[in-house]
């Protein structure tokens, strides 16, 4: 159910970017593949510790790395340490990343960000 719970939120944050009209896209990343698959897939430039989401505005790539909240059954999520390395090339870039366990640090993180209703 962990997973579920991750794919879950990721949902109701892309619905919530649909409703808000913000462009983005997901990096689907994630998931079991045969090794073929993924051997295929690295070849054509896929990267571990991409986050799942990035945005785009006024010319400028923002990203969000979504993760399981807490509950009564399990820790919320946690960043990988290749995670963490990526992000900071990603800032280093200059473009902006952030972590999300909810809609509601989604909002939080936009209203940082400057996106305006």
């Amino acid at each position: 159910m962990p997973k579920e719970l991750e794919h879950i939120v990721q949902k109701a944050i892309c619905k919530y970017l649909d409703a808000r009209k913000i462009f983005y896209f997901a990096v689907p990343n994630g998931g079991h593949r045969h090794i073929k698959v993924a051997s295929k897939l690295k070849s054509e430039g896929v990267k571990a510790g991409i986050p799942d989401l990035c945005l785009l505005k006024d010319g400028k790539a923002y990203f969000i790395e979504v993760k399981r909240p807490k509950t009564v059954d399990s820790p919320k999520g946690r960043v990988t340490q290749n995670q963490v390395e990526v992000f900071g090339k990603i800032t280093n870039e200059g473009c902006k990343v952030e972590v999300a366990y909810s809609i509601q640090d989604v909002e939080t993180i936009l209203r940082d960000w400057g996106f305006r209703d």
